[in-house]
């Protein structure tokens, strides 16, 4: 069930007001002959939105073969009988349950173009069908309010959650975007820090030199200055610590132009002083920028150093938009510790991290750079594997727990008991909620536990 949180508190009471009002004005024989009749017609009612639904590329492309479209249209049938219900309506349970569609249009990317396409099409449905009733007049009038207020009332509650779950959706994306160059941007740190390191040696080594503290060695010139002048305010924007190392490469500057003209050798050795400090100071105030910009503490699980779980939807979503582009396969591996209660018990809390740790780090060796891995709990990993069936994927996986049961793990300097690992196998099947390829790979992983 899905918080109010996906709502403006305001918002949602309103909705609550208008709904148990909209509700209560009508009377139960009015009420109750609008859910017979939708619950009698819902089918044909889908079946005329399908004629016009089936004409976009969208729906096509979600609903790409008979058995997924035609569970889509019961689960529409099944909605407009939900929503006009014989009994009165229950705002709240209403509300929430609108939340939880919006929110999977959300993770299978439903245009809310489409849900309005369908709030017309049922309305226009249902009016027609209820003009062949026993309504009198202006019962036909309270039934015809009612049904336009509950299927506006539905479309905005699932309008709501779908554009908050598309937010979220959008944020993760950008999140995974910045979580895959992670590589990049530790080994751009890595390379700053090490031109700076070459630039010192370079001052203390020319300094010695007759002539050779000239521009060429000034840190504004330097291999470190055109990166900090051209690339690092893009990366870092104009923070306090870009200005102070902004002012510490002019105070090197001006160190290094005395250097050329200032023969006493004391003198020499202070300016030489002042910029090995100077670049300290930097080297600091670098490692505090690229740690701010790009702080990984929130992708990564803090024991098996893995992404976290946060990440695994924008990861399916993409891999999900990739296989309908290209038709190349993915799968999906979920593996867990075996036994981990048990191993907890003999080993303790540090020997048990350690063990995670451990197998978390034969992971990540084992898959191929275009892969990910996941981290679903503390004795749970998942894989995606890209460009892989259910028959490689499967080999692969069993590939993992051979090789993992021939491990004996170091735990404080002793080698400990080898230790098995359960694995569940998936390939990707055309569904295009994420959500559902993660319950399908725990199910595999708990078949096979049950096998064993």
């Amino acid at each position: 069930m899905l918080s109010t949180a996906l709502w403006d508190e305001e918002d949602f009471a309103q909705l609550k007001v208008e709904l148990a009002t909209l509700s209560g004005s009508i009377p139960a024989p009015v009420r109750v002959m609008v859910a017979s009749s939708v619950k009698h017609f819902a089918g044909e009612l889908v079946d005329e939105l399908w004629g016009d639904l089936a004409r976009h590329m969208r729906v096509q492309a979600l609903f790409d073969n008979e058995v997924r479209a035609r569970r889509f249209r019961g689960a529409l049938s099944q909605w407009l009988v939900e929503i006009f219900p014989r009994e009165p309506i229950d705002p709240t349970h209403f509300l929430m349950r609108q939340s939880e569609i919006g929110a999977t249009h959300a993770r299978i990317q439903i245009p809310t173009s489409l849900s309005m396409l369908a709030a017309r099409s049922f309305k226009r449905g249902i009016y027609n069908n209820l003009k062949h009733t026993r309504l009198s007049r202006d019962e036909f009038v309270q039934a015809a309010l009612y049904v336009s207020g509950v299927i506006d009332i539905a479309t905005a509650a699932i309008t709501a959650a779908l554009i908050s779950g598309l937010d979220r959706n959008l944020r993760a994306e950008e999140a995974l975007r910045q979580v895959s160059i992670d590589h990049d941007f530790c080994a751009e740190r890595e390379r700053q820090k090490a031109s700076l390191s070459e630039w010192a040696q370079a001052v203390f080594f020319g300094s010695g030199i007759a002539g050779e503290a000239d521009g060429v060695l000034l840190l504004s010139r330097s291999e470190f200055g055109l990166w900090f002048s051209h690339r690092a305010n893009l990366l870092f924007g104009r923070t306090a610590e870009y200005a102070s190392i902004a002012g510490l490469v002019d105070r090197a500057d001006a160190h290094v132009r005395q250097l050329r003209g200032d023969g006493d050798a004391s003198c020499r050795q202070d300016h030489l002083r002042e910029i090995r400090q100077i670049a300290g100071q930097i080297n600091n105030l670098l490692s505090v920028q690229f740690s701010q910009s790009f702080d990984m503490g929130s992708a990564r699980d803090p024991l098996s150093r893995l992404l976290n779980r946060r990440y695994l939807r924008a990861a399916l979503s993409r891999e999900v938009a990739l296989r309908r582009r290209t038709n190349r396969p993915f799968s999906m591996i979920m593996l867990e510790i075996s036994q981990f209660d048990t191993l907890r018990a003999s080993l303790g809390e540090a020997g048990a991290d350690t063990v995670v740790q451990q197998t978390a780090a034969m992971l990540l060796n084992a898959v191929r750079s275009s892969d990910t891995v996941f981290s679903m709990g503390r004795e749970t990993f998942l894989i995606i594997r890209v460009g892989s069936d259910a028959r490689e994927a499967a080999v692969f996986a069993r590939g993992i727990v051979e090789s993992y049961a021939a491990t004996h793990f170091s735990i404080d300097g002793k080698t400990v008991r080898k230790n098995t690992l359960n694995i569940g196998v998936i390939e990707y099947d055309g569904h295009p909620d994420p959500r559902r390829l993660v319950d399908q790979v725990a199910n595999a992983l708990r078949n096979e536990k049950v096998g064993k």
